[in-house]
């Protein structure tokens, strides 16, 4: 399987037939298709949070940016990798925009 370059422009929403809950700080999820339990910590839950409804890859690395003490360059890369390993497991779905990249 080959993987793909996830563009800001692309809409990312959590996938159908999961459970999520928090414990303390971290967030567990289960995943009703496989049973495997995942969790999220930190930045991570919070990304998840941001993802409960579509939005766009560049709007999430925004508002990372907005709420965490982080150079945008490096929040797009960790963005981007923790999408991929995110979707390589079933648990988000990415749509690319028809449109392309937006510069």
């Amino acid at each position: 399987m080959t993987t793909r370059r996830i563009t800001d422009s692309a809409t990312v929403v959590v996938a159908d037939d999961l459970l999520a809950s928090a414990f303390g700080a971290e967030l567990v999820i289960l995943s009703l298709k496989d049973g495997v339990y995942y969790g999220l910590e930190d930045v991570g839950a919070r990304i998840w949070n941001l993802l409960q409804r579509p939005t766009t890859v560049g709007a999430i690395r925004d508002a990372l940016i907005a709420e965490y003490d982080v150079e945008p360059g490096q929040c797009g890369r960790d963005l981007r990798s923790l999408l991929q390993d995110l979707a390589a497991r079933g648990l988000i779905e990415v749509r690319e925009s028809d449109a392309g990249p937006v510069a």
